[in-house]
């Protein structure tokens, strides 16, 4: 048997599991709290919770592992990053603007911390003079800076001036990056403020990739090791090294790609109830929704799962005011050190009294807890709320039967004048309120047609039913939800992703960026024959994207022991219609109803609309082009073919397919319509 490990860090527990590579079972699973305090931070959790498993299945039998990291976004929000020395380099005309937009000062990291820079500027219309360069690097390591970045103006068409000052800085022992390594945008200040905030935790990086690989190493472990980035893709630790920022979010990134692998969901929400915070995230035809990460304030190139985060979750403790329900957490039980109350024998709280307490230093003095008869004290949660009202069901991962969870809310109540299954209602009433703002929020803005509800993690069965019943949604809670984003983590794919300014697209921009991001998962393990090209085209702001995904190839097959489809397995999935073969998908017709496969028969995209030879590209571009009034809705076209996917929009559409049309390749078409 072989396994694939996978380790989420949550801010209460670290989980890890292993799957079987044929199957996609769990097997093992370890967890274990969330080592915050340790000197290596929440890395020797990682470490720990890789060696529990790799015990259990055996260290010969794992061929992969993959963990999501609290690395990156703990350092941001802890301040724990040092001073960053930032080197802008520009020319002719243009120099003036440039050393304005490369000075990176009072970037705010989070509420009351900055990240402190040193920026130095150099013209380089006469070319790059090495000499100063280096003089400016080694007076950076003297006055103890500790990383470097570098931003250029226009390098995304020549970047060999930034890569130059990235070799010489990590000659003098300085972690380095280029600002093109993380964006192809034209937009030279939120270039050099994505490389500012990426280089501020290279060293906690570096710091977590060797202390993880040594782990895996200790643990018996030949296997690749890979992070989770926060776009749903993984890279090896090599990426992480060099481009931490690309992980923030990966955790909520992880229970997204878990989720989607056990519930088929084409538009809806998922949940992630942990024991400290909610995670909601949106899937919108069958792929989570991304946007550009936000530190802070201050917007970053770096492209993320849309993720809403809420301090409220099933370990979240009951907070009163003058003997009512004034809120819920965000302080939790696991945080303050204390067991659910519900979790007890019933006769335990017998004696039990009400105490209104600070669970830690600088909180408010209004959280409630039990006083034990033995001195002890014990937590009424969330959890407790749901399971007193039998919202969690047996077979929850945090069922427990109510009597002891009604019994704590009684003593609650009796201290309250007020009875304790209504104290209990206005407790689980409150967190409800809390998620669902957040999740109406996301399928009103995200306009999910009809949406449904993905509960996951260990909260789920609880409050994680009860914001479906507050929504009238119909809730679906996979089987492991406590441990899917480790399953996430275990079964992730290798993603690469670029994004540049351009003035036009052709075939020639089209294969480049597609051998760079095939480069990138290829390099990072991904097997040849998994590896699928995205393009996309969003001529509003005059960019072009490309995605690479791919599976890490093992033993047992590249993806997971899954077999690519052939026409009588397709024919069998279709409710009739047309089917061909285009490339590594499979496109299948039914009246005007398009659907695209992959050669494994997941669906990568839905269109109303027609399919066409490159003869036909303009004429029925033209005649599903919609008029009204002094609006003009121009279809969209996809063309197919390979291993890659062109999406193109906007009035030069035609023309560009035209221009990229390979006479060599036989099996391309061209899909033209809108996405249903």
């Amino acid at each position: 048997m072989t396994v694939r490990v996978g380790v989420d860090v949550g801010g209460t527990f670290t989980k890890a599991v292993a799957v079987d590579a044929s199957s996609g079972t769990v097997v093992a699973q370890s967890v274990l709290p969330t080592t915050h305090d340790a000197k290596e931070g929440v890395a020797r959790g990682v470490v720990d919770a890789i060696a529990s498993v790799a015990q259990i299945v055996g260290a010969e039998q794992v061929a992969l592992v993959t963990h999501s990291t609290t690395q990156a976004v703990n350092a941001l929000l802890e301040g724990d990053v040092g001073t960053v020395g930032v080197i802008g380099l520009g020319r002719g005309a243009d120099a003036a603007k440039a050393r304005k937009r490369t000075r990176v000062a009072g970037v705010e990291l989070a509420p009351g911390r900055f990240l402190k820079t040193e920026s130095v500027f150099f013209d380089v219309t006469n070319g790059l003079d090495v000499a100063a360069i280096g003089a400016a690097l080694d007076r950076f390591k003297a006055g103890g800076v500790a990383a470097v970045c570098v931003a250029e103006a226009f390098s995304p068409d020549d970047q060999r001036n930034e890569d130059t000052v990235v070799a010489l800085a990590r000659e003098r022992g300085l972690p380095a990056c280029a600002s093109t390594e993380l964006s192809g945008l034209y937009g030279l200040e939120l270039r050099a403020v994505t490389a500012a905030i990426n280089a501020s935790i290279l060293p906690v990086a570096m710091q977590t990739a060797a202390h993880v690989a040594e782990g895996a190493r200790k643990a018996g472990l030949d296997a690749p090791v890979m992070v989770m980035r926060g776009d749903g893709g993984a890279t090896d630790l090599e990426g992480f090294r060099s481009a931490p920022v690309r992980t923030l979010y990966s955790g909520p990134a992880a229970s997204v790609a878990g989720a989607l692998r056990f519930a088929k969901v084409r538009d809806g929400v998922i949940l992630e109830v942990g024991g400290t915070s909610t995670n909601v995230a949106a899937v919108r035809d069958g792929r989570p929704l991304l946007s550009y990460v936000r530190v802070a304030t201050h917007a970053t190139a770096v492209r993320a799962v849309d993720v809403r985060v809420v301090g409220v979750a099933g370990g979240s403790m009951l907070r009163l005011r003058r003997r009512r329900v004034y809120g819920v957490g965000p302080r939790s039980a696991h945080i303050a050190g204390l067991p659910y109350a519900g979790f007890f024998q019933p006769e335990r709280l017998e004696g039990a009294d009400l105490e209104i307490v600070s669970p830690r230093a600088g909180d408010p003095a209004d959280y409630a807890v039990l006083r034990l008869a033995d001195g002890s004290r014990a937590a009424v949660t969330t959890t407790c709320a749901a399971n007193a009202l039998t919202v969690s069901q047996p077979g929850d991962y945090a069922f427990a039967p109510p009597e002891a969870a009604c019994a704590a809310f009684a003593i609650v109540g009796r201290a309250c004048r007020s009875n304790g299954q209504d104290i209990a209602r206005q407790m689980l009433q409150a967190a409800g309120e809390a998620v669902c703002d957040l999740v109406w929020e996301l399928i009103r803005s995200q306009r999910l047609r009809t949406p449904a509800l993905v509960a996951v993690g260990g909260g789920a069965g609880g409050l994680g039913r009860h914001v479906g019943r507050m929504l009238g949604l119909e809730v679906t809670i996979p089987e492991g939800a406590e441990v899917i984003s480790s399953i996430g983590d275990a079964l992730s794919h290798v993603r690469a992703e670029r994004e540049r300014t351009v003035n036009a697209l052709d075939l020639a921009l089209i294969d480049a960026m597609s051998a760079e991001v095939e480069a990138e998962v290829l390099a990072a393990g991904a097997a040849a024959s998994s590896v699928e090209v995205r393009i996309e085209e969003h001529p509003e702001r005059g960019t072009v994207r490309a995605i690479a995904t791919g599976a890490v190839a093992l033993a047992t097959g590249a993806m997971l022991g899954r077999q690519e489809l052939n026409l009588l397995d397709i024919q069998s999935m279709s409710a009739g219609g047309t089917i061909r073969r285009s490339g590594m998908f499979w496109v299948v017709c039914s009246a005007n109803e398009i659907e695209v496969l992959d050669r494994f028969g997941d669906p990568v995209l839905e269109v109303r609309g027609e399919v066409v030879g490159v003869a036909g590209v303009a004429t029925t571009f033209e005649r599903l082009t919609r008029y009204r009034g002094p609006v003009t809705l121009r279809p969209v076209i996809h063309r197919v073919a390979g291993s890659r996917m062109v999406e193109l929009s906007g009035s030069e559409a035609v023309a560009t397919a035209l221009v990229m049309h390979d006479p060599n390749c036989a099996d391309e078409c061209y899909i033209i319509g809108r996405s249903t």
